[in-house]
């Protein structure tokens, strides 16, 4: 698994740097589908990249295209996973990196980073309560940086790194080998680059999927340019608590927007809370453990669902972007309080255990 597989429709390098990634499956989620009433449903696990998420496809061209330039190193902003694909995929190329991290970002995107040594920092004013004005100022900081120190530029965005950006392709070029009946695709938007990215990939295979673009209703800039309620993807401030979509001012915004309306697609956007119930069904339904910005996807899918726009002879594919284990901050307090039994105990406790499950189905 790499993306050399796809070298062809890719920037040149001399050799791609890799761990594996791409590649990852595509799941039925059959008892979804039928609560939903819908024939067919299947979900992208870009969660099984090596470090977790999507992020590990541009990682891997990055750095590939980094050391094929013979750069020093490589400079980026995140709040989690990018950082962890670039600290990654950077330590396989032997290139060192400094990280301006969201001060926001869950500790479970903050801790796996520290074994690889790299350059780091909290950023303030970035991620929740993040305002655009935060946002340019932190990314002209981190441009001229890599200008000065003869870095790699690795903002995940086309923005600023156009040519590591392709690596996201591959998502979509899979995505049709997989499905080509596949009518809808929903992917999560935070900064608008994994949309384009899909939507380029999806275009380029002669795909005609329309792409449905999902944002948190605090921080929904895009979603608010595709109903009209805006005239640009920008907003002044961002009031969402899902990590990875907080960007008032999305560096790919723009294009986003074009690449959702030429595909015939449209936006959606569910609040925070309708975005974790959707990760906690899709949970225990399926069995798959998203991240809640990558169950934004099945969020909007849920609303679209309700109000006739998806119907039972489509096929919806959910991008799962990362894996649910990168934002664990909600059910810390379950595992705190995770009751203690003395063993004398535990047979009376799984037979009452026991005797809900029968209830549960056996209610009408």
């Amino acid at each position: 698994m790499s993306l050399s597989r796809f070298a062809a429709d890719l920037p040149a390098v001399r050799e791609f740097v890799t761990m594996g990634e791409g590649e990852t499956p595509l799941v039925a989620l059959p008892a979804l589908a039928r609560r939903l009433g819908l024939r067919r449903l299947s979900a992208k696990l870009e969660s099984l990249n090596p470090t977790g998420s999507y992020k590990d496809r541009v990682a891997a061209m990055s750095l590939s295209l980094a050391r094929h330039r013979r750069m020093r190193g490589w400079i980026a902003s995140s709040s989690g996973n990018a950082g962890l694909a670039m600290a990654a995929y950077g330590a396989r190329a032997g290139l060192p990196g400094f990280l301006c991290l969201v001060a926001s970002a869950p500790i479970e995107k903050r801790v796996p980073l520290m074994p690889y040594g790299l350059g780091v920092v909290g950023v303030d004013g970035v991620g929740d309560g993040a305002t655009s004005a935060n946002l340019a100022v932190l990314f002209d900081e981190i441009r001229a940086a890599a200008q000065r120190h003869d870095l790699f530029l690795g903002i995940t965005a086309h923005a600023f790194n156009p040519a590591g950006m392709r690596g996201v392709d591959t998502l979509a070029y899979e995505l049709v080998e997989q499905a080509p009946d596949a009518t809808h695709v929903y992917v999560p938007v935070g900064g608008g680059g994994l949309l384009v990215a899909v939507a380029r990939g999806l275009r380029h295979r002669g795909h005609d999927a329309r792409v449905i673009a999902c944002q948190p209703r605090g921080c929904a800039p895009v979603v608010a340019a595709l109903d009209g309620s805006a005239r640009v993807p920008v907003i002044e401030t961002c009031d969402s608590h899902i990590s990875g979509l907080q960007l008032p001012n999305p560096p790919d915004g723009p294009p986003a927007v074009a690449a959702v309306e030429a595909t015939g697609g449209w936006g959606d956007a569910p609040d925070d809370a309708a975005i974790l119930a959707a990760q906690s069904l899709l949970t225990r339904t399926e069995g798959v453990f998203a991240e809640p910005a990558a169950a934004a996807t099945l969020a909007g899918l849920m609303i679209d669902a309700e109000r006739g726009r998806i119907g039972p002879g489509d096929h919806p594919v959910l991008v799962l972007s990362g894996a649910g284990w990168k934002d664990l901050g909600r059910f810390g307090a379950d595992a705190a309080t995770l009751p203690v039994v003395a063993l004398p105990e535990l047979a009376g406790r799984v037979d009452d255990w026991a005797g809900r499950q029968r209830s549960a189905r056996d209610a009408p």
